[in-house]
C-alpha cells in the first residue's frame, strides 16, 4: 500500500495502484498460463484419473518433475485450471448481466458470449466443467460449486423473462447440454467462424424462452 498524502483525508479509502509486474514475473505468469492450458487438454483427453505430470509435461516438451516448480500436486493443478478459467468467464458474463437491462437481449448476449468462450477462448477447459469425472471429493465440490455459480446468471435472466419455471428449467438444461458438446464438433477452421456460430446459436437457444407467437 502507498502512503496517504498529507492533508489528503479524502484519499484515505483509495488503495494504491498495484505495482507493475517485473519481467521475470510476466514470464512466469505466461509459463503458468501455458501449463494450465496444457493440463486442461490432458485432463480432457485422459480424465482426471488417467492424467499425470508426465503426460502434461510432454505437451510442453518438459519433464514431469519440472512441474513441481509451479504446483505441488495434480489436484492443485486441476483446481488451478478450474478457477483461472472460471474467474474470467464469470467476469465476462456478469459484465453483460450488469450492462444489459432488457432480459431477452441479455439472455441472447449471455448465450453468445458463452459460445465464444467455449469455441474460441477456452475450448480446452469445457470438459473439465461439463464432462470431467473426478473421484476426489474436494474436486467434485469445486466443480459443482463453479457450475452452480455459472448457471446463476442464466437462471436469473430466465426468471426475469417470465418464462414458466418448469419450462425455463427444461430450456436451460437443453441449452447447457448443447453448449457442453460444442468443442467436440465445432471446427474453427471451417466455413462458419466463431462469431457467426455464436450469433446463430444464441438466437436458437433464446427462442424457447419467449412466448409463442
Amino acid at each position: 500500500m502507498g502512503s496517504i498524502p498529507a492533508g489528503g483525508s479524502e484519499n484515505a479509502s483509495v488503495a494504491a495502484a498495484p505495482e507493475p509486474l517485473t519481467r521475470a514475473e510476466r514470464k512466469r505468469a505466461a509459463r503458468v498460463a501455458r501449463l494450465e492450458r496444457a493440463a486442461a487438454r490432458v485432463f480432457a483427453r485422459h480424465g482426471y484419473e488417467g492424467a499425470n505430470f508426465d503426460l502434461i509435461a510432454a505437451e510442453l516438451d518438459l519433464r514431469g518433475a519440472s512441474l513441481y516448480y509451479y504446483v505441488s500436486s495434480k489436484e492443485e493443478l486441476f483446481l488451478r485450471c478450474l478457477r483461472q478459467s472460471a474467474a474470467d468467464v464469470s467476469a465476462r458474463l456478469h459484465a453483460i448481466a450488469d450492462a444489459e437491462p432488457e432480459p431477452r437481449e441479455r439472455l441472447r448476449r449471455l448465450f453468445r458470449e458463452q459460445v465464444l468462450i467455449e469455441v474460441r477462448d477456452y475450448p480446452e477447459y469445457v470438459p473439465l466443467f461439463f464432462k470431467a469425472r473426478v473421484s476426489v471429493p474436494a474436486l467434485q465440490d469445486a466443480v459443482l460449486t463453479l457450475r452452480r455459480e455459472h448457471a446463476t446468471v442464466f437462471e436469473r435472466t430466465a426468471q426475469e423473462l417470465g418464462t414458466e419455471p418448469r419450462k425455463a428449467r427444461l430450456c436451460l438444461e437443453i441449452a447447457y447440454g448443447t453448449l457442453a458438446y460444442l468443442p467436440d464438433w465445432y471446427d474453427p477452421a471451417g466455413a462458419v467462424g466463431p462469431a457467426q456460430l455464436a450469433d446463430e446459436l444464441a438466437e436458437l437457444l433464446v427462442a424457447p424462452f419467449l412466448p409463442a407467437g
